[in-house]
């Protein structure tokens, strides 16, 4: 069970890498054409929002039996577009020492 759950893992990676190829630009055209307007979102929370769908559908979907659900996993429902609060990664103000150390 774990060789499948770690397959599972990669496999996760792998398909999502790819359609991230494809996601990210048709999530630019969708925000462009009608999120900024229609639902007041920014480019940030659209990419966000089109990357939390795909993930849960790859989790809940095709993968769902390879991948084992942990204690820590927990899926729930997608917000609002415009309610999401994005993420943010930022290399100034982080701790660069633990980084590299």
């Amino acid at each position: 069970m774990r060789l499948l759950s770690g397959l599972g893992a990669i496999l996760f990676l792998i398909l999502r890498g790819c359609v991230l190829w494809l996601l990210i630009p048709f999530a630019f055209l969708a925000w462009l054409l009608f999120h900024s307007w229609a639902q007041r979102a920014t480019l940030r929370q659209a990419l966000c929002w089109y990357d939390a769908c795909l993930t849960l559908g790859l989790v809940r979907g095709m993968l769902r039996p390879l991948l084992r659900p942990s204690r820590s996993f927990s899926v729930r429902a997608l917000p609002r577009m415009s309610a999401l609060e994005s993420h943010r990664i930022r290399l100034v103000g982080m701790d660069v020492v633990d980084l590299v150390g």
